[in-house]
């Protein structure tokens, strides 16, 4: 409830927050350790992403649930003793900078509750996770859908479930690997400069030798080789600067170029292209390419795959709330694993938020004008951050009553301590060898 809050020591100045600082970090250090409170009958402890699936909404509307995943950097330029540093990907608001820092990067996967119009933007988190330097977003990313999609104890396995994902993650190195789950449509968006191919048709095999896996070149910055879509559904939506004018073509049993690893001749997919207009002609923003694969792709109609993948940028918001409001980036620790475990509780906190927003109250600021919503809408997380003090006074706290204690007699007098090791810098990369020179 502390929205003023810089740091999280400041979190111990709050109110409602009975002990002293020492605590806190004390929280932070012991808070993920299984406890008894976690476990069943039969003695297994649950994970976190069961506790948040009893908190995610079946869907009413629509025939699937909707998931998403998306990277993060958290800026550590000065922790010059904090391991596992590398360069990692930074927004700028100034022209011409790399878009660069020296930090962490995490992955976290959420899932996105069906709304309308009038309704906030909202996720619910359910991991997240570092990408290592020896490893990749991609590949934490596929073990965190195998964490969702292979655990028989949350309520949609089995279920039709729709995963969207930025152009990052629409290579073959995530999209193979996940087509083992075959309740799962995975919508990504690829880059305009991709080349994909037709399926194979039957006049295109001699006869001899093995049967080939790709038919004809489709290049998407070249309209040449495209043939015609086999759907298109046009409609208006309505947008801050009036009517929008939406046209959408299709084109099935696409293909992408695969290896030897990611066999992508076995995964067709449905290749989507979105154009949006303005009422004037003029085109808004660049042409959009999507790809829904999975087994089960045909029961997402071409409408269903546009709203789907739309709703993805609440994740965008959602990590803009969570570092600005939450703190997500705010715990400057030398120890790797203790930032780690603030991540998750930040995570947990806007869980908790998501939650309390049925019994939150919208109460604008002085200057702010109260927005009309429609009656049982959701309002914003910094709304129900807001109201958290009412709600934590009227549902009460699970935590124990205040023991005082004694004042800790420190460190002895004259007790030094071993200084910490810089780490490096990870700069990940090949680097030629000397047999492996540049050519002219």
């Amino acid at each position: 409830s502390n929205q003023y809050a810089r740091t999280p020591v400041d979190l111990s100045l709050n109110p409602l927050f009975r002990r002293g600082h020492d605590s806190l970090f004390k929280a932070i250090d012991q808070a993920l350790v299984p406890s008894l409170s976690s476990e069943e009958e039969d003695g297994s402890c649950r994970t976190i992403i069961e506790l948040i699936s009893g908190v995610v909404p079946s869907p009413e509307e629509k025939n699937f649930r909707l998931f998403c995943i998306d990277c993060s950097s958290i800026s550590r330029i000065y922790a010059r003793t904090l391991d596992d540093r590398s360069m990692v990907n930074r927004p700028t608001a100034v022209k011409g900078q790399k878009p660069v820092t020296i930090g962490h990067s995490y992955s976290m996967v959420a899932a996105l509750p069906e709304r309308d119009e009038m309704d906030a933007r909202w996720t619910i988190p359910l991991d997240i996770e570092r990408v290592p330097t020896d490893s990749s977003a991609i590949k934490v990313a596929v073990r965190q859908v195998d964490a969702i999609m292979g655990n028989n104890a949350l309520d949609w396995h089995g279920q039709l479930n729709v995963l969207v994902l930025d152009s990052a993650y629409g290579v073959k190195g995530c999209l193979e690997p996940i087509q083992k789950h075959s309740s799962l449509v995975s919508i990504a968006r690829v880059r305009s400069n991709r080349v994909f191919y037709q399926s194979p048709g039957a006049q295109s095999y001699s006869g001899k030798g093995r049967r080939p896996w790709y038919g004809e070149r489709f290049a998407l910055n070249n309209a040449d080789t495209w043939h015609p879509p086999d759907e298109s559904v046009e409609f208006t939506e309505i947008g801050k600067n009036g009517p929008i004018s939406v046209h959408i073509q299709s084109w099935s049993n696409m293909l992408m170029r695969g290896s030897k690893d990611h066999p992508m001749h076995k995964h067709p997919f449905t290749l989507i292209r979105v154009e949006r207009r303005s009422a004037q002609g003029h085109r808004i923003g660049k042409v959009m390419w999507l790809i829904v694969s999975g087994k089960q792709r045909a029961k997402i109609n071409l409408l269903e795959a546009y709203w789907a993948y739309r709703q993805r940028f609440d994740i965008e918001h959602s990590f803009r709330f969570l570092k600005r409001n939450l703190l997500l980036d705010a715990f400057q620790t030398p120890e790797l694993e203790h930032e780690q475990d603030w991540l998750k509780l930040v995570m947990l906190a806007y869980v908790q938020l998501w939650a309390a927003q049925p019994i939150s109250v919208e109460v604008p600021k002085p200057w702010e004008t109260l927005k009309e919503r429609e009656l049982y809408s959701r309002i914003p997380p910094s709304k129900v951050q807001q109201d958290w003090n009412r709600i934590i006074r009227l549902v009460g706290t699970p935590a124990a009553e205040v023991k005082p204690r004694g004042k800790s007699p420190g460190r002895q007098v004259g007790d030094t301590q071993t200084p910490r090791l810089r780490k490096p810098v990870i700069k990940k990369g090949k680097s030629r060898t000397p047999q492996q020179k540049k050519a002219a």
